[in-house]
């Protein structure tokens, strides 16, 4: 009796490369949807890198705001769109520039609201009238570097010591108040940065460590 040899039918061979060939598609889809994860996951972290290291500078700056003056007003300007001060620490990370005129501004785009920065070196004015006509165009000339991007807005607000009904009466003790605004010869106890993004709410409050 001759025994019939086993071997795979043309079906079955037609079955076995149609699975075959899906497994490989279902492999090739994984792979390159896990290395776009990958790359999606790798653009995150850096700008949640970055975000983290220009905070870090915008506490930095706040903190080290100097007690310069012209006449009787001190070199600080600030609203709920911009701040202009003088500190010693450039971006630039060169210590040996001496002191620098800085601006933090909120500027309008096609992809949102960004927070922008520039600085130049200061020099002081012997009034406070030629103070101003610098204040106008200190910045012109002088590079733009954005800091945050892609908001929904960026708000600046300032903290306020005021004798009000709600202060403690017993320690004598001022009501801190924020506000929108700086138009006092002073400078704030505090700045806080508020930026908001597909509604939710980032803050951070930086300390003036005042120096003179």
């Amino acid at each position: 009796m001759v025994k019939k040899e086993e071997a795979f039918t043309l079906l079955e061979l037609v079955i076995a490369l149609t699975i075959g060939a899906a497994l490989i598609a279902l492999v090739s889809i994984s792979v390159r949807m896990g290395f776009f994860q990958m790359e999606r996951g790798s653009k995150m972290l850096e700008v949640e890198l970055r975000e983290k290291n220009a905070m870090h500078f915008f506490c930095q700056q706040v903190s080290s705001i100097r007690m310069e003056s012209v006449g009787e007003e001190v070199i600080f300007t600030g609203d709920s769109k911009r701040i202009l001060f003088v500190t010693p620490i450039s971006l630039e990370k060169s210590y040996s520039m001496g002191l620098m005129t800085a601006m933090f501004y909120q500027e309008k785009g096609e992809e949102g609201v960004s927070l922008r920065y520039r600085e130049k070196r200061h020099i002081p004015a012997d009034s406070i009238d030629t103070y101003k006509d610098e204040n106008a165009t200190i910045f012109d000339l002088s590079d733009s570097v954005s800091i945050f991007e892609g908001y929904d807005e960026i708000i600046f607000h300032f903290l306020d010591s005021e004798e009000n009904e709600d202060s403690d009466a017993a320690f004598n003790q001022p009501y801190p108040v924020w506000k929108d605004s700086w138009i006092k010869k002073d400078l704030p106890k505090a700045i806080k940065l508020v930026m908001l993004k597909n509604g939710r709410s980032r803050e951070v409050v930086a300390p003036i460590m005042v120096m003179f």
